[in-house]
């Protein structure tokens, strides 16, 4: 069967917009305080009772946040330069500041005000290792998704702009290489989980950097895909808190289900949930939003259900609570354009 690119870049971008909204809500609750306000949760399969919840509580879901916003911005950066240009993506980011940004997003908010100062970009990223940097490498995963070298290359310099740490980087092209590989991928094929993980090391091997965070993203990548058999409460205890260090490792939250915004729990958290409820985009969308990592998560988990299964699986009653999804959409089909354009060059 022939992939559809279209549907399927439409169906990422969209669904990171639904995840993003889905998961804000949720954002800093323990996934069993979660699943014990809302009972359908409970069994992670109820997606009619969390329809009927939704819909219900539409003002609950009022707002997607940054994590849309850049993400979208750096699709424009990608449209407007033919692909990566550091000048447009430092001007797509200028005007995100006066959106104005939506939610938390401290490392990326801080680094685009020096730039703002005139402090080079270079030069202004702080030493953070969080998960701010991966929503916004979804188009690179999109548009690089023939050319894994340059999607590399340029998933890590996306990271280098605001988050100078390596764990951060990693975790982008991590992400960035996960959209490409689903992008090819057609859901009445199921794709070998053993191809997907050698793929994800290969592209840490190849990396520049910090040998000792190399080395632990593939151990746990080894350990996730060991682990997959374990509940989902199960997995998310076991990696919740993964590469975290004191003084940002949260002792009260040991031993439960949530997931760090450290950029390696973050990606390692979400390529669990996804490789465990690939089923269809409503349980895989329905797991996201209850997991306990707020909107970054629900963004990531959207986007990886979106490339999997495109946006012709996503229900229209979540498309409810996109209120500009049709400006979405054109920036997908925008995007898709000028990847095709470059197809034979």
């Amino acid at each position: 069967m022939k992939v559809n690119y279209l549907d399927k870049f439409k169906g990422t971008l969209i669904g990171l917009t639904i995840g993003d909204i889905l998961g804000y809500p949720f954002r800093g609750k323990l996934r069993t305080d979660i699943a014990s306000e809302f009972s359908f949760f409970e069994n992670n399969n109820n997606f009619e009772d969390f329809e009927t919840f939704l819909l219900k509580n539409k003002k609950k879901f009022k707002s997607y946040t940054n994590n849309t916003q850049l993400a979208l911005h750096f699709s424009e950066a990608l449209i407007k330069g033919n692909g990566f240009d550091i000048k447009q993506i430092l001007r797509e980011f200028l005007i995100w500041l006066d959106d104005p940004p939506i939610g938390s997003c401290y490392g990326t908010l801080s680094t685009i005000k020096k730039i703002k100062k005139g402090i080079r970009w270079d030069k202004a990223a702080s030493n953070s290792g969080g998960s701010g940097t991966l929503s916004r490498v979804v188009p690179i995963g999109l548009f690089y998704c023939r050319d894994l070298k340059q999607l590399d290359i340029m998933a890590e310099k996306s990271s280098f702009i605001t988050h100078s740490h390596n764990a951060a980087s990693i975790g982008a092209i991590l992400l960035a290489r996960t959209i490409a590989y689903l992008l090819t991928k057609i859901k009445e094929m199921p794709f070998s989980i053993e191809d997907f993980s050698n793929k994800l090391i290969s592209s840490i091997l190849n990396i520049n950097g910090n040998d000792n965070i190399k080395e632990e993203y593939i151990d746990n990548l080894y350990k996730l895909i060991n682990n997959l058999s374990v509940s989902v409460e199960s997995g998310l205890i076991k990696f919740s808190q993964i590469g975290v260090n004191s003084p940002y490792f949260i002792e009260e939250f040991l031993g439960k289900a949530f997931i760090h915004p450290y950029s390696m729990s973050t990606i390692i958290c979400s390529l669990f949930l996804f490789l465990k409820n690939r089923a269809s985009f409503k349980k895989c969308i329905l797991i996201f939003a209850s997991a306990g990592g707020g909107s970054t998560v629900g963004a990531i988990g959207g986007a990886l259900a979106g490339a999997y299964f495109g946006y012709s699986e996503i229900p229209n009653n979540l498309l409810k609570f996109i209120k500009n999804h049709k400006k979405i959409l054109t920036i997908a089909e925008r995007l898709y354009n000028k990847f095709e354009a470059n197809k034979y060059k």
